[in-house]
């Protein structure tokens, strides 16, 4: 008898859940009294955001993207639309913060966020691979435990969030293959998706659409016999331009 299709993704988000608690550790047994960083530093940025979040729309009954929290020169409540605001985090700990607390919410939605990268990072190997679970799974750990995310999981949380980037991926892996509006629109959602995680998350969207689509409308072919291979300029002049870029740097 075969297994239903939504066990494999049952086990694959149970089998990250035991991953997140165990790369966290001991997290789990601190939940509503410790943070996985300095909340004097980065880390304390993104527990307010989530408290004024809700404190904004749930007690003053207002505009949760403004805030009168912070002291304003102007008279007015500040606006935050310019603020590394994590609406998606914020939204996320909204219904838990009057019933967990403060640090035991923060912490159970960056466990969430961890997860839930790993599974869009599943989904989209599934896709990728043809259905091949074990490597998809695999896929997922890779991306979600990467040494970059899991160093920023001590003071840039927005960034742990880097779920859109792999449902983007698949969106676009969509849309290639069905050409319709609908699966554009996944598209467009998963770019707004990573906007409200962090607004560099938006701005790779845009870079991986734009390499996503040069790969599929242009190829570099060598030839043997040719002195100079169509293209190779365009070629050799990006590869030095990075290397100054790098240099500068």
């Amino acid at each position: 008898m075969s297994r239903p299709a939504w066990f494999s993704h049952l086990a694959a988000v149970f089998g990250y859940v035991c991953v997140a608690v165990a790369f966290s550790w001991p997290l789990a047994l601190h939940v509503s009294t410790h943070f996985t960083g300095d909340p004097g530093g980065d880390t304390g940025v993104y527990v307010w955001n989530q408290w004024v979040f809700q404190h904004e729309a749930r007690v003053e009954h207002r505009n949760p993207l403004t805030t009168e929290q912070i002291f304003s020169m102007t008279g007015r409540p500040v606006d935050l639309t310019q603020h590394n605001y994590t609406l998606f985090a914020n939204l996320l700990a909204f219904p838990m913060l009057d019933t967990l607390g403060t640090v035991a919410t923060f912490n159970l939605v960056y466990l969430a966020t961890v997860v839930l990268t790993a599974w869009t990072m599943f989904v989209l190997a599934r896709r990728v691979t043809g259905g091949a679970t074990v490597e998809a799974w695999l896929a997922g750990a890779a991306f979600a435990w990467a040494p970059l995310l899991v160093a920023r999981s001590t003071g840039h949380f927005s960034l742990v969030a880097a779920a859109p980037l792999a449902a983007f991926v698949w969106s676009l892996h969509r849309v290639e293959r069905s050409e319709s509006l609908r699966d554009s629109v996944l598209a467009g959602a998963s770019v707004a998706w990573a906007a409200s995680c962090d607004a560099y998350y938006a701005v790779y969207c845009v870079i991986i659409a734009a390499i996503y689509v040069a790969s599929r409308l242009l190829r570099l072919e060598w030839r043997p016999g040719q002195a100079q291979a169509p293209g190779r300029w365009l070629l050799d002049l990006s590869i030095l331009l990075v290397g100054g870029l790098v240099l500068g740097l």
